[in-house]
């Protein structure tokens, strides 16, 4: 079977975390601290603050904004569900939104008087940002090494094991300002404190930094093997009756198309051994309700292809040849 998704990790990976372990510091230190800066010095942040997930990255990002309960927090329906999480997680209210053609949220619909929103770049599609100075939070999870993460007053990405690149699991929080990084730094572990306020056990281990260090360099080439995977992608599917990804410099950290007989093309690349997956499992709006006919209509018809640095040429050309069997 040809999985959805799968990291690429090396001989250099491997070596940066066995360095790691036999020093026998595990925990959060100078590891953690470079790799912080080298992350922020790629996005073109001042500063980052790495923790153990990127909902975790979210969830800090809102504490430190304010967010708490009775506070309305905008957010689009069809993203992954860490969104609605972290806003929950605060005691929020989410807000949600409609996607555009290109699955990112509609900025000229997030609403005036929430305290705070979250942008993310779907796919890898890079979204066009809400005008204006207020608590905009932008969601680089699926777009970092792309020209994002410089918009708003925070930025978040994931280091998930099958994200751009990778920690096994990990985020970070990213910002210019001081204040900010420095309130989120505070926030991230209880122990050995004076004061007392909500704090987060949420901090990122050494041997997780190493490996993300040796992913970042990595990561212009991955990208560029991703494009160059979705470019023959773009010219195999040309004359079929599928829509192929939209948006402005994408990364693909999926690619998405778009197909009437989406459950069908599944069963059918599955028994060719080609695993494929719808890109959000379920749409904010089905848990919380409200009618958002755009999101809707991704669920029902898009359906992620492999797509990442390590597929193999034969691999591409099986997806190729499944897919086009299907409409022959």
């Amino acid at each position: 079977m040809i999985p959805h998704s799968k990291p690429f990790i090396g001989e250099e990976e491997i070596e940066a975390v066995s360095r790691v372990l036999r020093s026998g510091h595990l925990a959060q230190g100078a590891e953690v601290e470079a790799f912080e800066a080298e992350c922020a010095a790629l996005v073109g942040r001042l500063h980052g603050v790495a923790v153990s997930s990127g909902t975790a990255a979210l969830q800090l990002a809102l504490a430190v904004l304010g967010v708490g309960e009775g506070n309305a927090v905008a957010i689009p329906s069809y993203a992954c569900a860490a969104l609605s999480q972290a806003v929950c997680g605060r005691r929020a209210t989410p807000v949600l939104r409609d996607s555009g053609a290109d699955y990112n949220i509609e900025s000229a619909a997030i609403p005036a008087g929430v305290h705070a929103a979250i942008v993310p770049h779907l796919f890898g599609a890079r979204a066009k940002m809400p005008a204006g100075d207020g608590n905009v939070i932008e969601d680089i999870a699926q777009s970092i090494g792309g020209p994002t993460g410089r918009s708003g007053v925070a930025s978040v990405a994931s280091f998930y094991a099958t994200k751009l690149c990778t920690t096994g699991e990990g985020g970070m929080l990213l910002t210019d300002d001081a204040s900010l990084a420095e309130a989120a730094r505070n926030r991230r572990d209880y122990d050995n404190r004076d004061d007392f306020v909500e704090r987060f056990a949420c901090k990122m281990t050494d041997f997780q930094a190493a490996l993300g260090r040796v992913q970042l360099r990595r990561l212009p080439g991955f990208i560029e093997r991703r494009r160059e995977i979705a470019r023959q992608y773009d010219a195999a599917f040309s004359g079929l009756p599928v829509t192929s990804p939209e948006g402005r410099d994408h990364v693909y950290f999926r690619y998405v198309i778009g197909v009437r007989k989406r459950e069908e093309l599944e069963q059918h690349l599955r028994a060719c051994g080609v695993e494929a997956k719808r890109p959000v499992y379920r749409p904010a709006h089905h848990y919380f309700g409200g009618s958002f006919p755009n999101a809707e209509r991704a669920h029902a018809q898009a359906l992620s292809l492999p797509i990442y640095p390590g597929l193999l040429p034969a691999e591409i050309q099986t997806v190729v040849e499944s897919v086009t069997v299907f409409y022959s």
